[in-house]
C-alpha cells in the first residue's frame, strides 16, 4: 500500500523526513539524486514529492512510485496545456472540471518513469487507469487533487502531517 502524506506550510525537507520516518520507523535519512534528478533516500523507502501553492504531498512505498498533487482551482487558464501534453483521447475528454485529474495522473506517471515532462507526455493516455503495467491511482483529500503511479501498488492511505 502507498502511504500518501499531506501537509500545508511545513518545511519541505522536514516534511519528507517526517513522512519517511512515519512510514518505516527510522530517521536520519541521507538524500541523493539519480542522474535524472529524481531524489531518493539512501537505504530508505521509495518516495515521490510534489507541492502546489503551499500544499505538499510525499507518497511513500516499498516499491518505485511517482506522485503528483495539484490544488483544486479554476482550470480555465490551464486548458491550453491540453493540446500540447494530453493524448488525443485525454484531450477529447478534458474539461475544466476534470483537467487536474488528468494532469496529475500524467505527472505521476512521468515522475514514476523519470521521463520528464518534455519527453512525450502526449504519447500516452492515463484515462484507462493504467499505462502499460503501471497503475494510475487517483485520490483526493479536501482541497487537493492527487495521483500516484506504481507497478506494484494499487491502494493509497492518506495521512495529514502537522
Amino acid at each position: 500500500m502507498i502511504k500518501a502524506y499531506l501537509t500545508k506550510g511545513m518545511d519541505k525537507r522536514a516534511f519528507v523526513e517526517k513522512a519517511l520516518s512515519d512510514y518505516c520507523g527510522k530517521s536520519g535519512f541521507v538524500f541523493a539524486r539519480r542522474p535524472t534528478g529524481k531524489p531518493y533516500a539512501v537505504g530508505g523507502p521509495c518516495f515521490s514529492f510534489s507541492d502546489s501553492r503551499g500544499y505538499m504531498l510525499c507518497a511513500v512505498s516499498d516499491y518505485e512510485i511517482g506522485a503528483d498533487l495539484e490544488l483544486k482551482r479554476d482550470a480555465s487558464k490551464y486548458m491550453g496545456v491540453v493540446k500540447r501534453f494530453f493524448a488525443p483521447d485525454e484531450a477529447a475528454a478534458a474539461t475544466e472540471d476534470n483537467f487536474f485529474d488528468i494532469y496529475t495522473a500524467k505527472e505521476a506517471y512521468v515522475k514514476f518513469t523519470e521521463m520528464g515532462i518534455f519527453s512525450g507526455m502526449e504519447r500516452f493516455s492515463t484515462l484507462g487507469g493504467r499505462v502499460g503495467s503501471v497503475n494510475i491511482i487517483h485520490f483526493s483529500d479536501g482541497c487537493c487533487v492527487c495521483a500516484a503511479a506504481s507497478e506494484r501498488e494499487s491502494e493509497v492511505e492518506i495521512k495529514w502531517l502537522c
